[in-house]
């Protein structure tokens, strides 16, 4: 990618680059980023504060330094769902459906773990909000 590509497509500047790049494509390009940009939210895990996040932010105001309207204007960060005090994800084998939860534990176990699990700030622990008897423990 040239530097007029990119100030083409990510500074929108006026002047078609100069490139072997189809206009269509550079035409889709610029579209879909305009699409999904200026952020206003970026959602992501609390474990990712001190890399990506962190990152995310300064990534963003050093290709956009006087265009402040380009900065991200809120990020969340989630807490972890935990399953038997391990963070639940695909990565540990730990991962539970919320189809497979609404099976083990019915809905109106699940809804009141739910609406139990998000009052502090721990992150929820449904080992302590479903015992495995199937019984709703608070």
């Amino acid at each position: 990618m040239t530097p007029e590509v990119w100030d083409y497509i990510f500074h929108q500047t006026n002047s078609l680059p100069k490139t072997a790049i189809k206009k269509e494509a550079l035409e889709k390009m610029r579209n879909e980023f305009t699409y999904w940009y200026p952020v206003n939210l970026r959602a992501s895990g609390k474990d990712l504060v001190p890399n990506h996040l962190t990152y995310y932010l300064y990534n963003h105001t050093a290709i956009w330094p006087t265009l402040k309207e380009m900065w991200p204007t809120g990020i969340r960060a989630n807490g972890h769902l935990l399953l038997n005090s391990e963070k639940m994800s695909k990565s540990t084998g730990n991962f539970l459906t919320f189809t497979d939860a609404l099976d083990k534990y019915g809905a109106d176990g699940m809804r009141l773990a739910l609406a139990n699990a998000g009052d502090s700030i721990e992150d929820a622990n449904f080992e302590t909000q479903v015992a495995d008897s199937g019984v709703l423990r608070l």
